[in-house]
């Protein structure tokens, strides 16, 4: 079994990004993936539906879990918000081309 693990995820209400928890070794903590990392970073497109974003998120849910990872090692009982700047090893231009390919599929 693995130390790092999705437990859940989804848009919060007012549609911006994904909240999930994942188990970070022996403890649980949250995340935010706003819309804005989604958009620049994974290449979502504006103005997409929550279940757009979510597609996208699970995705490339292991590199952001990765770079989540990297930002609280250690869990804690906030919500942690993950930025563009958490991400600065991603190539967005691979991600733009999968998430088009994406977004053209459900078309």
């Amino acid at each position: 079994m693995s130390n790092h693990s999705l437990i859940w995820a989804g848009v919060p209400h007012n549609s911006d990004g994904v909240v999930f928890q994942a188990r970070i070794f022996h403890g649980f903590q949250r995340f935010h993936v706003s819309r804005r990392v989604l958009e620049e970073v994974f290449g979502l497109e504006r103005k997409a539906s929550d279940a757009r974003q979510l597609e996208v998120f699970y995705a490339v849910f292991a590199e952001i879990l990765s770079h989540a990872r990297d930002k609280r090692s250690i869990a804690g009982s906030d919500t942690v918000a993950l930025v563009p700047a958490d991400f600065p090893t991603c190539d967005r231009a691979a991600h733009a081309v999968h998430a088009g390919a994406g977004a053209r599929r459900l078309q």
